[in-house]
């Protein structure tokens, strides 16, 4: 009798992981609860570390969770939400195909320089560079046949590509600019080049004067891709940390325009020392 009774309250009686008023309830959703926090922080915390920004902020969100990873948010990336470009946000998820099938359709009903330059820059982050260099070639035509411009993106493909004597020889050939911006990126393109065909010396002696005064990375970037040709190994680390750290401590407009740079840097400095050109070009797959 008293087992029938037993079994019937028991049959009647809610079930513990139904009724959210029960205990039971919240031993069943705390480790739930605890996994989505988790991620969240985690999230959070590679974001940090991807976008080069300051170490505090891991350990800021690594010992206070919530706070941490809410102050990230509020002070890292709520400025910066504000500024979406969705039209260009569309254009970076669309696949490689569909972003050259428009380009190419765009270059050929309205074959313009500007139009053509469009198609071969977007070959260079590709990596397509021959199909970039033979359409720079293209427009180096009629009025634009000793366009600078032109001249210097044709040179860094050609280099890209392979093609260093080529490319030196065409450095060469561009005339000094009175725009400070474009002759700097003149010298730029003629150290790269002469430190390719093995005038390591005095691309170094270049490279460090234009690292020296432009708040762009690039030029400290392929010095100590020079110096490690030359086997100057400690130096150029010297120059990559530099780098890192600088970019880290930078603000968010610095970490928009120098994250290549950056990225490129941290992928040479974690390479194993090698003799071998090819071992440390962190462009080469």
């Amino acid at each position: 009798m008293d087992e029938e009774f037993q079994s019937q309250n028991l049959n009647q009686s809610p079930s513990p992981f139904v009724a959210p008023g029960n205990w039971m309830w919240f031993l069943w959703a705390y480790p739930v609860f605890s996994l989505v926090l988790m991620a969240v922080n985690l999230y959070f915390i590679v974001h940090a570390l991807k976008t080069g920004r300051p170490y505090y902020w891991v350990w800021l969100i690594f010992m206070m969770p919530v706070v941490g990873a809410a102050a990230y948010f509020f002070v890292e990336m709520r400025p910066n939400l504000g500024r979406i470009d969705w039209a260009n946000l569309r254009w970076r998820f669309a696949s490689p195909q569909q972003r050259i099938a428009v380009l190419n359709q765009t270059a050929n009903d309205s074959p313009t320089v500007k139009n053509r330059m469009r198609l071969a820059s977007e070959y260079e982050s590709q990596g397509r560079w021959s199909e970039a260099s033979d359409l720079y070639r293209e427009c180096l035509n009629g009025v634009f046949k000793n366009d600078a411009r032109l001249m210097i993106s044709l040179a860094s493909s050609l280099l890209e590509e392979g093609k260093d004597d080529e490319a030196y020889q065409l450095a060469m050939e561009i005339p000094s600019q009175r725009d400070f911006k474009l002759d700097d990126d003149r010298k730029l393109v003629l150290h790269r080049s002469q430190s390719a065909v093995g005038k390591v010396d005095l691309a170094i002696e270049g490279l460090e004067e234009l690292a020296s005064r432009k708040s762009s990375f690039a030029p400290r970037y392929y010095l100590a891709q020079a110096k490690v040709a030359c086997g100057k190994q400690d130096d150029a680390n010297e120059d990559l940390d530099k780098i890192i750290h600088t970019y880290r401590k930078g603000n968010a407009l610095l970490r928009k325009h120098e994250q290549q740079w950056y990225a490129n840097a941290k992928r040479m400095r974690n390479r194993k020392p090698s003799s071998n050109w090819d071992a440390i070009d962190p462009s080469k797959p």
